[in-house]
């Protein structure tokens, strides 16, 4: 699905700028899933940044240069609200601007990454942040695309989010290149791959080869005991937060070990 938003978006728009952009959303999303709330909403204002480099472009026909400071972020986003209805769509001149102050405003006002006496609003305001940024992707493809918002908001949720993993996948089985990892982790490293999709027990035991099919059922039930996974009366499996956790903690030593 992310390949589909990305390859729509750069038939529209400057391909440097969809890059810039999905960088940007990708690292929003990657991080709120991981609980990393801090550096979900400090990313949120490099996804200001690409917005704000479309719009100049779709309302001037011109952005400034990726990487170029850019002070007065506010009263630039602000700014195109002051342009004619003739000069370019409400969307541009609003409605994406002014989601785009909420973002920024949550960065820079909220005391990001400092310790304060109140309490702490990271987990809140990148529920904020995760949701602004959802929408405006949405509205973009519902512009240049003629897609219903409900539509363009199932393409982005469609996104799947996940880190890399040593997995190497031929037609419909995939296999972890370290068969030196323990049951338990390949199965979660293989359940990471396909978040947020739930996987067979038997699709598992296919793609592990483990020696007993019994024993590996009953990884499984404890697993689900400890919360790691969800496995589900129909047999099928999905890893829960605290299992993207661990994977995220310890995939680096899957692809060294």
């Amino acid at each position: 699905m992310i390949d589909k938003v990305t390859k729509d978006l750069k038939s529209a728009l400057p391909i440097a700028l969809v890059d810039f952009l999905m960088t940007a959303y990708l690292e929003i999303k990657e991080n709120y899933l991981l609980e990393r709330h801090e550096p979900s909403e400090l990313n949120g204002g490099k996804f200001v940044e690409a917005c704000y480099r479309i719009l100049e472009h779709e309302t001037k026909g011109s952005f400034t240069a990726i990487g170029a400071h850019m002070p007065d972020m506010i009263g630039k986003l602000r700014a195109f609200e002051q342009l004619p209805a003739t000069a370019a769509i409400e969307s541009y001149r609003i409605h994406i601007p002014r989601a785009l102050c909420m973002i920024y405003n949550i960065r820079n006002k909220r005391g990001v990454g400092h310790l304060g006496g109140d309490v702490n609003p990271n987990f809140t305001d990148s529920t904020m942040i995760c949701a602004c940024s959802d929408w405006v992707l949405a509205e973009l493809l519902r512009v240049h695309y003629s897609f219903s918002l409900d539509e363009a908001q199932k393409l982005v949720d469609g996104i799947v989010i996940r880190p890399t993993f040593l997995v190497h996948q031929i037609a419909d089985i995939k296999r972890i290149l370290n068969p030196d990892l323990k049951n338990s982790d390949q199965v979660l490293v293989l359940l990471a791959s396909e978040f947020p999709k739930p996987t067979s027990d038997i699709t598992l035991f296919n793609w592990i080869e483990p020696k007993s099919k019994g024993t590996f059922f009953n990884l499984l039930k404890q697993m689900h005991s400890k919360r790691l996974i969800e496995y589900s009366s129909d047999k099928t499996c999905s890893i829960l937060p605290t299992g993207l956790k661990y994977v995220d903690k310890n995939h680096k030593s899957f692809i060294n070990s």
